[in-house]
């Protein structure tokens, strides 16, 4: 099995329903409900017009019977009959109830569509205040399509709440009631045929909603293949695997193609089953109701009525059936929202300011880390990082570089120990006033799609224009930015695509600057840039880490060699600590490293001389 087969069998399993712990579908639905808590006076004046809607439908059928019955007595007895009355009557309520509707429609879109963007704002709120935790076991694609797709789904079912919920209830328990006191024998064969109908698409209910989870999970399982393929075009196209990932796709979407039909032909076998069911009503109500008139026991014009009511009882049985798909469709993406919804933050902020006048120091008490079901990543790690030196950490890959300088902003915090900035633990301290005082460069630089100008601004968005073009200039930004189309408002491309590396390191450099730090951590800054974009770099970084207490992570060891103290992390552990003139001296596992990195290309390595990852 190959690398792609692999990684298709992985998501499937992914998305098999057995995975996970069902939330209940009610519990969920419940909840999205809960959003139209925001608009009492629309859903009341909504819900208000609707009964007027439904009242005028009920007494509609009223008028045409007291109007057969009239035209009846007129012909068999003479008596004096006006159509022109109830013409006008129905004319005037038939004008009323578009009147009604007309107003309703709007206001009834307004909740609905208000409501949807309130969910779309808690999804995504939600998922920014994740811990990175939740992000690294999460597919980005089953997020964008749990965001989008999800709460569009959503649509029907608030409209079908709205309006479906009260009218089908309403119109049913109303109209049944006004066939009773017509006829009690024609109530009783409305009953026989209606409640059997209504149970037949009950069972079918029950049976829908884990389809159309899974439905749900392998659309999220093909959205994921096309965020990838996007995200990483470049790489496919490297290596030629459009073919492969085009086949990649089809076979998500036959999968679920296959899995879409099979549920809604499962649910569409229910309507013959209903129409034959509920169609013995009509002849049945003919029959009685027919015999009755015969009889005398009632007129002719109120058969006319049961008539007019039945086809409106078999039009909400029909809408039972539409409104039961909607809710079973609606829970399973309620369900995926909610699992995000109600996804624990992880990471809280303490309510501790940080110390006025604070420079930094950063203390590792003992710590401990481990990803989740997975070996300790560090253990038992003391270090201090006095304010406003440079301290540079190396490693064999696996041995807890990065993830070290993560624990600082809290992107994860210890599993054991505790690690201070400025005497308080981080974990006590307000988490946004932590964040901007710990400034990152990562190795890929993330740039939004906006301007230059905005970019640098992003952490500090009142910044004026004096204070972003200082930054640029001490980031040795402000020439290449000037020499673009727009300058400082030139808009860049999704993720900086129209920038080079050093560029975007650059305006990452001066991101930095604007958001005045009192840690730095640069995080192999300069580990994907030629020789002479990391000079420029360098005197950029030498100059944004005067003053403050740095942490440098890099590939070469001519960054790290003047840091004021290197740290040599192995399987987790700080098993060296000194100055680069100290370690050499010791002929201990930096030295190895620095060897292997400076001996010619192709020659060979010294005996027991480790694996390591350069510098």
């Amino acid at each position: 099995m190959g690398f792609c087969d692999r990684r298709c069998a992985l998501d499937m399993a992914e998305v098999t329903p057995s995975t996970r712990k069902s939330r209940g579908y009610v519990r969920s639905l419940l909840k999205v409900l809960g959003f139209l808590r925001a608009y009492p006076g629309l859903v009341s004046l909504a819900l208000g017009l609707l009964l007027i809607n439904i009242a005028i439908e009920l007494i509609l059928p009223q008028v045409l019977g007291e109007a057969m019955n009239g035209l009846q007595r007129h012909v068999q007895g003479g008596e004096v009959f006006s159509p022109t009355l109830f013409v006008t009557i129905y004319l005037s309520l038939v004008a009323i109830r578009s009147g009604v509707g007309f107003i309703l429609g709007p206001i009834r879109n307004r909740i609905v569509h208000t409501t949807l963007g309130d969910i779309r704002s808690a999804v995504y709120g939600a998922l920014q205040r994740m811990a990175f935790a939740y992000h690294d076991r999460t597919n980005s694609g089953e997020l964008i399509s749990r965001a989008t797709t999800d709460v569009w789904r959503l649509q029907d079912f608030f409209f079908a709440c709205l309006l479906l919920t009260a009218d089908i209830v309403v119109t049913l328990l109303a109209t049944s009631w006004l066939v009773f006191v017509i006829s009690r024998p024609l109530g009783w064969v409305a009953l026989a045929t209606m409640v059997p109908t209504v149970g037949l698409i009950a069972y079918y209910a029950s049976k829908l909603q884990p389809r159309w989870r899974q439905v749900h999970d392998l659309h999220s399982a093909m959205t994921t293949v096309v965020q990838e393929n996007i995200a990483g075009v470049r790489v496919v196209k490297a290596f030629a695997k459009e073919e492969a990932e085009i086949t990649k796709f089809r076979d998500r979407k036959q999968t679920y193609l296959d899995k879409l039909l099979d549920t809604v032909n499962f649910w569409a076998t229910r309507v013959p089953f209903a129409q034959f069911i509920f169609g013995l009503s009509m002849p049945l109500v003919l029959w009685v109701g027919g015999r009755q008139v015969i009889q005398g026991e009632i007129p002719i014009g109120d058969l006319a009525k049961v008539v007019f009511y039945l086809m409106s009882i078999g039009h909400r049985v029909g809408l039972v059936g539409q409104f039961t798909n909607i809710v079973q469709n609606a829970s399973a993406s309620a369900e995926r929202i909610c699992e995000i919804l109600d996804e624990p933050q992880g990471i809280r902020g303490g309510g501790t300011p940080l110390p006025p006048g604070g420079a930094g120091e950063v203390r590792f008490e003992g710590v401990g880390f481990a990803y989740a079901e997975g070996k300790p990543a560090l253990a038992d790690v003391t270090l201090v990082a006095q304010a406003g030196r440079t301290v540079a950490v190396v490693r064999p890959t696996g041995s807890g570089k990065s993830t070290l300088v993560h624990l600082i902003p809290r992107f994860y915090d210890p599993t054991s120990g505790r690690l201070r900035i400025d005497g308080v633990d981080v974990r006590d301290l307000d988490l946004g006033e932590l964040r901007r005082s710990v400034s990152m460069i990562f190795q890929e630089t993330f740039l939004f799609s906006a301007s230059v100008a905005d970019n640098i601004a992003y952490g500090k968005p009142g910044a004026s224009p004096e204070e972003i073009e200082r930054c640029a200039r001490l980031a040795q930004a402000h020439e290449f930015i000037q020499g673009l189309e727009s300058g400082y408002d030139t808009i860049i491309g999704e993720r900086g695509v129209s920038l080079s590396g050093g560029q975007r390191q650059r305006i990452a450099i001066a991101r930095a600057f604007l958001m005045n730090p009192r840690v730095l951590i640069l995080d192999d800054a300069t580990a994907s840039v030629d020789s002479q974009t990391e000079r420029l770099i360098q005197q950029a970084m030498r100059e944004l880490s005067r003053g403050r207490t740095t942490f440098v992570i890099a590939q070469r060891f001519s960054t790290v060699q003047h840091a004021d103290q290197i740290l040599v992390l192995r399987e987790g552990r700080i098993v060296e600590s000194g100055t680069h003139a100290e370690l050499t001296r010791r002929a201990g596992f930096y030295s190895e490293i620095v060897e292997k990195q400076m001996r010619p290309r192709g020659a060979p390595a010294a005996a027991g001389c480790p694996e390591v990852e350069a510098l």
